[in-house]
């Protein structure tokens, strides 16, 4: 691995652990055993190292927006791509940890960010009329509106779902967190099921516990 990549390997292990906002250039240099001096050969300070994380960050996610879900998929489809973007999202879970303060703090970050969340906007949107055509969302009255306040909470969930823990005071694993998030966006699914809403929560919750078994 070249030194350059190395430097962002560990720079996000550290940001991940401890927090981007207590750490500083120093302090990536001492934990790569190098002087602060070869570090800013290879980049010019924190934000350049946080900038080019955010690039990693979100050209991974972009590719999984992209990637879509295939028409016809069953609950474990879903439930696994669900897995793989949240997935991504913990990988840098730097960034949601006080996202807020994040993108004031990097403003060069935040308007990137916001086109991102607003495509993944689109995305869960989208989602949510694929299952309303395919049947599985079968609520009569899902009008275009209530589409849009539920794609606002699976959103509150995607952005919002590690703060909230963290403030819990909830050290979860990497498998905990991410479970227990898709479980959460099915359970605002449910009340849009009509008949089946029971079957269908009693599936998630057989698919949350055998996922947290195996």
């Amino acid at each position: 691995m070249k030194r350059r990549e190395h430097i962002l390997v560990v720079s996000l292990a550290l940001f991940n652990s401890e927090g981007e906002a207590n750490l500083s250039a120093v302090d990536i240099a001492n934990e790569l055993e190098i002087s602060p001096g070869n570090l800013y050969y290879h980049f010019k300070g924190k934000e350049e190292i946080v900038s080019e994380l955010y690039e990693k960050f979100e050209a991974g996610f972009e590719l999984l927006l992209q990637d879509g879900m295939e028409t016809g998929a069953g609950l474990e489809e879903y439930w696994l791509y669900l897995y793989v973007i949240l997935e991504h999202i913990h990988n840098f879970r730097f960034f949601f940890r006080n996202i807020t303060d994040l993108l004031q703090k990097y403003q060069s970050i935040e308007p990137r960010f916001r086109r991102l969340m607003e495509k993944q906007s689109r995305w869960v949107r989208q989602l949510l009329t694929g299952l309303l055509e395919e049947g599985v969302i079968v609520h009569p009255h899902l009008a275009a509106e209530r589409i849009e306040r539920l794609t606002d909470s699976i959103m509150l969930l995607f952005t919002y779902w590690y703060q909230f823990q963290n403030l819990r005071n909830r050290k979860l694993d990497q498998h905990d967190f991410i479970q227990s998030a898709i479980l959460q966006i099915m359970t605002l699914l449910a009340p849009y099921m009509g008949d089946q809403q029971l079957q269908f929560m009693e599936a998630c919750l057989n698919l949350y516990q055998r996922e947290k078994q195996g």
